[in-house]
């Protein structure tokens, strides 16, 4: 996969947080090249942030309808 930041290589990662009280699991993609991270989480909040700054941008309510948010899902490359 291409890093959508840098256009770099970048790989599977997966990662478990030990110091935590309870153990908590990472599995996403790293850039080799700048060291971005994605996940589904991340690609998510990303996709309502941008659906909230077009919609300020409208003057439209706050709160993005989930049409909206998989439009933008389109223009966003898919992990795996």
């Amino acid at each position: 996969m291409n890093c959508p930041r840098c256009a770099g290589l970048a790989v599977s990662d997966y990662s478990t947080d030990q110091q935590a009280s309870l153990s908590s699991s990472f599995h996403g993609w790293r850039c080799v090249n700048c060291g971005m991270i994605s996940d589904d989480v991340i690609r998510e909040n990303q996709l309502t942030a941008l659906a909230l700054m077009k919609r300020r941008r409208q003057g439209l309510p706050r709160s993005p309808d989930r049409a909206q948010i998989l439009s933008l899902r389109r223009c966003v490359p898919r992990s795996g």
